[in-house]
C-alpha cells in the first residue's frame, strides 16, 4: 500500500509548487495602501534619526492598532544587506513563514510520512485562494503570515514540547507581528496553569509583563468600544467571520460553515474534552476564536463587505484546520491501512476530490480580485508619472490613495529604495522595431476598441493614457500586442507593456480578450491626423489587425494659460444647492508640485456668459480653499475651463502635510451663488511641513 502514501507525497509537493509559483507571479516590488507608510515612510524617518533610542522608539511605534515591529526589522535587516527595498521579497518571506507553520502542525498531530495521505487535507485547507489578496500587500504578508508561524509555533514549544525561552522569542516577534498577537499571554498563561507548571509559568507572566509594558506604553486605542447595543451585530456577524473559509460570494454559505465550526467546536471540547487531552490544539482554537470576537467589535462601523477581507478569512482558514487536527486524532489515527483498507482509500478520494474544488472555485474568484488589485496597482504606477485622473475621478478611490504617505518618488529613487525605471517599464509604451518581423494583416478573429485617450488636455503632460481592449486568438501567457499610428503613409510601432499574464487557465483559447491601458509619450506622436491599428506577435510574423481608427491629434494648448489665483473660502452662507449641473473631471496632472486639473462644464444650469467659475477644495483636516477657473481660449475646447497652480500657492491652506480634498464647483451668476458637486477627490503632498 505504499503506492497511496507515495501518491500523497507526489500530489503535496506538486500542488505546493504549482501553488506558490501561481501566486508568486504577482509578487511584485511596488507599494499598495499601507506598503507606503509601513516600508517607505518607516526608512524615511528611521534613517533620518541619529539617536539609537529614537530609532529603537521608532521601530516599536504604533501603525494604526498594532506595533509592526517584526516587519520592520525584517525591512531594516533586507535593507542592511542588499541596500533596498524589494516588496517582492518581503511577500516571499510572507510566504515562507506561512507554509513554515505547517512543520509545527505536522510535529503537533504527530504525522507519519508512512501514513503522509492523513496529513494532506492541511497544506490543501492552508494553501487557498481564498485568503490570496494578502500576497498582493506586502505589509499583510509580512504581518499576518508570521503571526500564523509564531501563535502555532509559541502555544506548540510552550505547551506540548515545554520549552522554557524559545516560547519566549516567539511571544516577542509574535506580539510584534500583528495586534491579535497580545493574545498569546492569557492563553498561554492558561495552558501552564492547567499543566501546573509554576516555574515556567512565573517566568512566563514576567515576560508577558515586560511585553505588555512595551506594547501598551503611550498607546492609542482605536475609536471602537464594546457597546450593548451591537451585541445583535455580534451573533449574526461572528459565525461568517469563522465561516470565512467559504472565500469570497454567499454570505450564507459562509454563514453555515461558520455554525458548523462552532458545532464541531463544542463536540470536541465539551463532549470529547479534547483540552485535556490535546490542550495546544484547543488552545489555538481559543486563540483564533478571540481573533475574530476583537475583529468583530473593532470591525463593527466598516459594514459587511470587510467580513471577506482576505487578512480575516485566513483565520478562518486555520480554525478549520485545527478541527481537522482534532478529527485525526480522535477518529482517524486508529485506521489502518492493512485493516480499513476501503475507508482510507474512500476518505483519500474525498478529500482530493473535494479539495480540489474548493481550491478551484477560490482560484477563479482569485483571478477576478487579481485584475482588480492589477488595475489599481496600475493606476498608482501612473499617478507616480503624474497621471492621476483615475486616482480623483471617484470620490470611492479615497482609500487607494497613499493618504498617510510622506514621501516623493524622487526622494524614493535617490535613496534606492525604489526604481523608476521599473514603472516606466510596466506602463509606458517604447518605440518597437519591426524590420526583423514579416508584417502580414489579419482580418479573421481579429479586433479591437479604443475607449478612451486621455491627456490632450493638458501641456505639461508628456503622456498620453490609452485604454482599450484587443479580441482574437492568442497564447494566453505570452501574448505581445503593440499599436500602430500611420501618418501620410508613414507607420510607427509601439509594443503595449505589461499585459496581464493571468488570461486563462489554456494555452490558447478562442474568442478571447484582454484590456491595455498604457502610457504613450507625446513626444513620438505625428503632427497631424493619423490612422491607429493594434498587432500582436507571433514567432516571426507581426500581425496587423485589419481594423483601423481615426487617431485624431487634438492638442489646441492655450498658450496664454496663466497660473490660477487661489483665495480663502468666504461667505459660504449664500451658496446655494445646485443638484441638476453636472460638472465633469476631465483631466487631472499633478507632478513637482505643479498641479493642473481640467473641468468640462458644458452642461451646467444657472449660468450665462458673465458668469465667474471656481473650484472649491474641501480638506478632511479642515482646510478650504477655492481656485480660480479659466476657459480654455481655443475654439475646439469650448465650455472646457481650467485651473493651474502650484504647490506654494495652497500651501498656507493646508493644516497637514498631505491632504485630502473634496471637490465642488461654485458658479457666480450675476452674484448669486450656485454650488454642484463633482464626484471627486484631490490628493496635496507637500515635503515641507505645514504648520
Amino acid at each position: 500500500m505504499r503506492i497511496l502514501n507515495i501518491l500523497s507525497i507526489f500530489i503535496f509537493l506538486i500542488f505546493l509548487g504549482a501553488y506558490c509559483y501561481d501566486v508568486s507571479l504577482n509578487f511584485q516590488n511596488f507599494p499598495i495602501a499601507d506598503d507606503y507608510e509601513a516600508f517607505f515612510d518607516f526608512n524615511n524617518k528611521f534613517f533620518g534619526l541619529k539617536g539609537f533610542w529614537e530609532k529603537i522608539d521608532l521601530v516599536f511605534s504604533q501603525h494604526n492598532e498594532h506595533r509592526i515591529a517584526t516587519l520592520r526589522i525584517i525591512n531594516l535587516t533586507y535593507f542592511y544587506f542588499s541596500g533596498k527595498v524589494d516588496l517582492a521579497v518581503f511577500r516571499i518571506i510572507g510566504l515562507v513563514f506561512y507554509i513554515s507553520s505547517m512543520i509545527f502542525l505536522y510535529l503537533e498531530a504527530a504525522f507519519n510520512l508512512k501514513r503522509f495521505y492523513f496529513f494532506l487535507p492541511i497544506p490543501i485547507l492552508m494553501l487557498s485562494f481564498a485568503y490570496a489578496e494578502i500576497y498582493y500587500l506586502a505589509m499583510e504578508s509580512l504581518s499576518h503570515f508570521p503571526m500564523i508561524f509564531f501563535t502555532v509555533g509559541t502555544i506548540y514549544t510552550a505547551i506540548s514540547r515545554k520549552f522554557t525561552f524559545l516560547p519566549l522569542v516567539f511571544l516577542f516577534f509574535g506580539v510584534f507581528s500583528n495586534g491579535n498577537g497580545i493574545l498569546l499571554m492569557p492563553i498561554v498563561f492558561v495552558g501552564l496553569a492547567m499543566q501546573k507548571e509554576y516555574k515556567r509559568l512565573f517566568i512566563w507572566s514576567m515576560f508577558s509583563l515586560l511585553i505588555s509594558y512595551i506594547y501598551f506604553y503611550d498607546y492609542e486605542s482605536g475609536k471602537s468600544v464594546f457597546k450593548l447595543d451591537i451585541i445583535p451585530y455580534l451573533l449574526k456577524v461572528y459565525p461568517i467571520y469563522i465561516g470565512g473559509i467559504g472565500g469570497f460570494g454567499s454570505l450564507k454559505t459562509n454563514l453555515v460553515l461558520g455554525l458548523l465550526a462552532l458545532a464541531l467546536i463544542l463536540f470536541f471540547v465539551i463532549f470529547r474534552k479534547a483540552y485535556k487531552k490535546e490542550l495546544s490544539l484547543t488552545l489555538m482554537l481559543a486563540f483564533y476564536l478571540l481573533t475574530f470576537l476583537i475583529i468583530s467589535i473593532k470591525r463593527n462601523e466598516y459594514g459587511t463587505e470587510f467580513l471577506q477581507r482576505g487578512a480575516y478569512l485566513i483565520n478562518s482558514v486555520m480554525i478549520f484546520t485545527l478541527l481537522y487536527m482534532l478529527f485525526f486524532k480522535e477518529f482517524l489515527r486508529p485506521w489502518k491501512l492493512e485493516s480499513s483498507f476501503k475507508k482510507v482509500t474512500l476518505f483519500f478520494a474525498v478529500i482530493i476530490l473535494a479539495g480540489f474544488a474548493y481550491q478551484i472555485k477560490n482560484y477563479r474568484t482569485w483571478i477576478e480580485t487579481l485584475k482588480y488589485d492589477e488595475r489599481e496597482t496600475r493606476n498608482d504606477e501612473m499617478m507616480y508619472l503624474g497621471n492621476t485622473l483615475d486616482l480623483y475621478k471617484d470620490r470611492k478611490t479615497l482609500y487607494n490613495i497613499p493618504l498617510v504617505s510622506n514621501h516623493r518618488i524622487e526622494d524614493l529613487v535617490q535613496k534606492g529604495y525604489f526604481d523608476l525605471d521599473k514603472i516606466k517599464e510596466s506602463v509606458v509604451s517604447k518605440i518597437f522595431d519591426s524590420s526583423k518581423f514579416k508584417i502580414r494583416t489579419v482580418s479573421k478573429d481579429c479586433g479591437f476598441e479604443i475607449k478612451k485617450i486621455e491627456g490632450f488636455a493638458i501641456k505639461e503632460n508628456p503622456y498620453l493614457r490609452i485604454k482599450g481592449n484587443y479580441y482574437g486568438v492568442f497564447r494566453a501567457r505570452s501574448l505581445k500586442l503593440g499599436i500602430i499610428l500611420e501618418s501620410k503613409g508613414k507607420k510607427s510601432y509601439f509594443l503595449i507593456p505589461a499585459l496581464n499574464a493571468h488570461l486563462s487557465l489554456f494555452e490558447e483559447v478562442k474568442a478571447q480578450s484582454v484590456g491595455f491601458d498604457f502610457l504613450l509619450p507625446k513626444k513620438y506622436l505625428p503632427n497631424e491626423d493619423a490612422k491607429i491599428s493594434v498587432f500582436s506577435l507571433d514567432d516571426d510574423n507581426l500581425n496587423v489587425c485589419g481594423k483601423w481608427l481615426l487617431f485624431r491629434n487634438d492638442f489646441d494648448y492655450d498658450e496664454y494659460m496663466t497660473k490660477s489665483k487661489v483665495n480663502p473660502l468666504t461667505e459660504t452662507i449664500k451658496f446655494k444647492e445646485d443638484t441638476v449641473s453636472r460638472p465633469i473631471l476631465e483631466e487631472a496632472f499633478s507632478l513637482n508640485n505643479f498641479h493642473e486639473i481640467v473641468l468640462n462644464l458644458t452642461n451646467l444650469r444657472h449660468t450665462n456668459k458673465s458668469t465667474k467659475y471656481y473650484l472649491i477644495f474641501h480638506g478632511e483636516d479642515g482646510s478650504s480653499f477655492l481656485s480660480v477657473l479659466k476657459p480654455y481660449n481655443t475654439d475646439s475646447r469650448k465650455g472646457v475651463f481650467y485651473t493651474k497652480f502650484e504647490f506654494e500657492q495652497v500651501k498656507k491652506f493646508l493644516k497637514k502635510r498631505n491632504s485630502v480634498f473634496k471637490l465642488d464647483l461654485l458658479a457666480n451668476t450675476d452674484g448669486q451663488m450656485f454650488v454642484s458637486h463633482l464626484e471627486s477627490v484631490y490628493y496635496f503632498y507637500s515635503k515641507d511641513k505645514v504648520n
